[in-house]
């Protein structure tokens, strides 16, 4: 589970907005107490003034001094002043001669001034008044002492209306600092560093080619440039890594095909001592017992039971000749005397000759041959030699009969043999280093400068399963029963072809039949 965690602008706002806090705090406690002390002492100036001029126009005796007209309109004048709050005179002996708005009496500190006098203030407890103490002298002495009262409830009023007014600013300063920092920073931080996720997941996809823009300080500038130079030698890794697994594949590749004909050139070689053993120790008793068989049958004409063993007897010998024959020619077949050879025309030739020989009765049997193409320069009669095996296959393949299809075509330029003729099974071609794998494949192509002589022989039979399909080239790998196919018919096929320049081609799907195409270049003109 993904831990949660805040986005970078939600992070540097709120930083910024914890320090414009802390410093709106202490410079509004700065501001409000120097605010606060201007004030007071302002009052504190226009408090000492008034009460000097309410002492300069006092008589010098006392003693009448509420029925002074003076001082009475002096002191409605003062009475007047928004601030005025109350004044208290007191003669030489502390008692009280005159008091407008003042009912506190005499306090301490207007007793000091009458004994020390000098001029004081002091603040009430509430902080509501500011009182101001001044004596009074006549003829160089001290004939008592005045106080006047100030009110700063106005002070404080104002300093109140101050502090709200300084509130709102904070408050619209805090947004604009808000809205304008989330601009600022989205466009300098976020919308680059959002571009460098971008292109991270990119690269993780496998685009090592994808570069960044963005704009931004010269610090995310740098970043980019970082990032370009590292997905520039990702690109470079990577480039390397697949020339390095090309170049192991191509070496497994020649590993494998030295590998499988390694194991061919041994069967070879081991069918070729067991061919010439068999020959050596085989051949002679072999012919003799072949010889022997037939004046038996020239002398029993007239047993019929004795010459039918002495047929069968016959019959399995040269099955056994055969055999010995098949590996002699496998392991080492017969120097190709080759010639110009009409591909059509043999094939016609060869079906003409099984016909005559009852071996395509039960068939219907179908030939397509394209005319006017090119001789091809092969060995004719082991070509014949392919068509037999190959047409004897198909009718094996049908016991019951069915469909022979015999086609032959030029194709010209570069190919890819997907026959199809068997509804897309599989398919299996036979050339020495032909590619990864020398007998299967589903992808591969054909070049010859002047182009290809095909001949297909398809058959609507069994089919081959898909496992036995690969099989099918290998020596003494058969799928009939015991004793009527030695599994070297397709071998033997495969290696004239291969003496011809040539491919031979299987496909095959189970219960739709089997088409085997010879490929034959056509020779430079």
């Amino acid at each position: 589970m993904n831990q949660f965690r805040i986005s970078l602008t939600v992070s540097i706002l709120s930083s910024l907005a914890c320090l414009l806090v802390l410093t709106w705090l202490l410079l509004s406690l700065i501001s409000f107490k120097t605010a606060e002390k201007d004030l007071l002492h302002q009052k504190n100036d226009e408090g000492r003034i008034l009460l000097a001029a309410f002492v300069e126009v006092l008589p010098s005796s006392l003693g009448n001094l509420p029925g002074d007209t003076v001082i009475r309109n002096f002191s409605a004048r003062l009475a007047r002043e928004k601030d005025f709050a109350g004044i208290h005179v007191v003669d030489s002996s502390g008692k009280p001669v005159y008091s407008v708005g003042d009912s506190r009496g005499a306090d301490r500190q207007l007793q000091e001034t009458l004994s020390t006098g000098r001029e004081t203030y002091a603040y009430s407890r509430d902080g509501r008044f500011i009182y101001r103490y001044a004596p009074i002298e006549a003829a160089d002495k001290i004939t008592g002492a005045a106080r006047l009262t100030i009110s700063l409830k106005k002070a404080q009023e104002h300093l109140v209306e101050s502090r709200r007014m300084f509130v709102a600013y904070f408050v619209l300063d805090f947004l604009l600092l808000l809205g304008i920092g989330s601009f600022m920073l989205s466009r300098i931080v976020v919308v680059p560093v959002r571009k460098l996720l971008a292109a991270t997941a990119r690269i993780a996809s496998g685009d090592y080619r994808h570069m960044v823009k963005v704009p931004g300080s010269a610090e995310i500038a740098e970043l980019a440039e970082s990032f370009n130079t590292m997905a520039e030698v990702l690109e470079q890794k990577r480039l390397e890594v697949k020339r390095t697994v090309q170049s192991l594949e191509k070496a497994n590749l020649d590993l494998q095909t030295a590998r499988e004909e390694s194991i061919r050139s041994e069967k070879m070689a081991s069918v070729g001592l067991l061919a010439a053993g068999t020959a050596h120790e085989v051949g002679t008793p072999l012919a003799a017992i072949i010889g022997y068989a037939g004046i038996l049958k020239d002398e029993l004409k007239g047993d019929e039971v004795t010459t039918d063993y002495v047929n069968r007897i016959e019959a399995e010998a040269s099955r056994i000749d055969r055999i010995v024959r098949g590996l002699l020619d496998y392991a080492r077949p017969t120097q190709a005397h080759r010639e110009q050879v009409n591909v059509s025309q043999l094939v016609r030739d060869t079906v003409g000759l099984l016909q005559e020989q009852g071996i395509l009765k039960r068939l219907s049997l179908s030939i397509t041959s394209c005319e006017d193409l090119p001789y091809v320069d092969v060995d004719p009669h082991q070509l014949q030699q392919v068509l037999i095996n190959l047409v004897i296959n198909a009718r094996d393949a049908m016991p019951a009969g069915g469909s022979l299809d015999i086609r032959t075509e030029l194709v010209r330029g570069d190919v890819a043999p997907l026959l199809k003729h068997t509804g897309g099974g599989g398919i299996v071609r036979r050339r020495k280093g032909d590619g990864n794998n020398a007998f299967r494949c589903g992808n591969f192509i054909y070049r010859c400068p002047d182009g290809w002589v095909t001949i297909s022989v398809l058959d609507t039979g069994e089919g081959i399963a898909a496992d036995n399909l690969e099989k099918i080239f290998d020596p003494f790998f058969t799928t009939k029963e015991p004793g009527k196919g030695t599994g070297l018919g397709l071998a033997i096929c495969a290696r004239i072809i291969d003496s011809f320049n040539g491919r031979i081609v299987a496909e095959s799907e189970t219960g739709k039949g089997t088409a085997v195409t010879v490929w034959l270049p056509v020779p430079e003109r």
